[in-house]
């Protein structure tokens, strides 16, 4: 007899793509399914949406608390020995979940991950879709997930004891709470095998969508993870070599973030954690962007004086010139 396979469903204003979402989890080609919808205090029509499922699926309501707070809740009442996440704006293939649970049955991996697409909803009504994300296995799974930051948590299909060893999603984060999530799973020990085939659809569909490059408009979120990430590596004796590298990396590019945002101190805090990461003490960056190109060129507070006179003085001047024309 197959074991149950849970499907968890956070939902927050989908209205667009929620009945999508809960149909590609209900037409799964593996049974037994449970699908898990918690509605996290929605103001659109989701929730009406979601009741008209009846019993087909597990739903329920509670007011807003995040992403992590809501996969938290739909895990706490699920029942599977496997569990799945979709968020309510993407969708999953037909097959997603039987070819995934038939590799983990063979390979004794914990969690599988596979390969992923944007779905791109354009202002006229035309859809396109990325180049598959694929990735290829690798042993030091820490690592990879710092670095590259490709697996998509959606992608995955995971056993439900590596979930409830980590205490699953960090509540107190909103962004990157799933960076956190897979990099936790990691440290935990928690094997990993990868699957070749796209079953994981990511829409894109405005410049506000759920979770699509907001870290670089929140970096206290990502500074947050790389913080308990460092942590992690010194308790484990991995901070040396590539780690140190990467987390010189990683911080100079959230001192980015920060500056562009206008959050000078934040900034200079994380530009010297990146030079104390780094062998030289000096950050120097690979990056190709006029960014990169100037700090590496004029170092860190002329760049940083550049973009305060680009970014945020003519926004000044502007708003001085229209109170102006108000009082005059």
């Amino acid at each position: 007899m197959n074991e149950l396979v849970s499907i968890i469903i956070p939902c927050y204003n989908a209205e667009k793509w929620i009945g999508e979402c809960i149909d590609s989890a209900l037409s799964q080609t593996y049974s037994p399914i449970e699908v898990i919808v918690i509605d996290d205090g929605s103001t659109d029509a989701s929730l009406s949406i979601i009741e008209k499922y009846g019993n087909k699926i597990r739903w329920a309501s509670y007011p807003n608390g995040g992403p992590s707070a809501a996969r938290n809740r739909g895990f706490q009442i699920s029942k599977g020995n496997y569990i799945q996440f979709i968020d309510a704006d993407d969708y999953i293939s037909p097959v997603k979940v039987k070819d995934q649970i038939e590799f983990l049955k063979v390979s004794g991996k914990d969690i599988v991950y596979g390969d992923w697409c944007y779905q791109y909803h354009n202002v006229d009504n035309t859809i396109q879709h990325s180049d598959y994300k694929t990735h290829q296995p690798d042993e030091d799974m820490v690592y990879y997930i710092l670095s590259a930051n490709k697996i998509l948590h959606g992608s995955c299909l995971y056993r439900r004891e590596v979930i409830e060893k980590i205490l699953g999603f960090d509540e107190s984060l909103r962004i990157a709470e799933d960076y956190d999530f897979l990099l936790r799973l990691a440290f935990s020990g928690a094997k990993f095998g990868y699957l070749e085939g796209c079953n994981y659809f990511y829409r894109i569909y405005s410049p506000i969508t759920a979770s699509h490059g907001q870290g670089i408009k929140h970096p206290n979120s990502v500074k947050f993870v790389l913080d308990k990430t460092s942590f992690y590596l010194a308790q484990k004796n991995f901070l040396t070599g590539k780690y140190r590298h990467l987390l010189a990396c990683k911080y100079f590019l959230v001192a980015k973030s920060y500056l562009m945002i206008g959050s000078f101190k934040q900034s200079n805090t994380c530009y010297e954690i990146s030079n104390n990461f780094s062998e030289t003490l000096r950050f120097r960056s690979e990056g190709s962007s006029k960014f990169e190109k100037a700090y590496n060129l004029f170092g860190w507070k002329v760049t940083s004086l550049l973009m305060y006179a680009l970014q945020f003085i003519p926004n000044r001047m502007n708003n001085l010139a229209t109170k102006l024309k108000w009082f005059g």
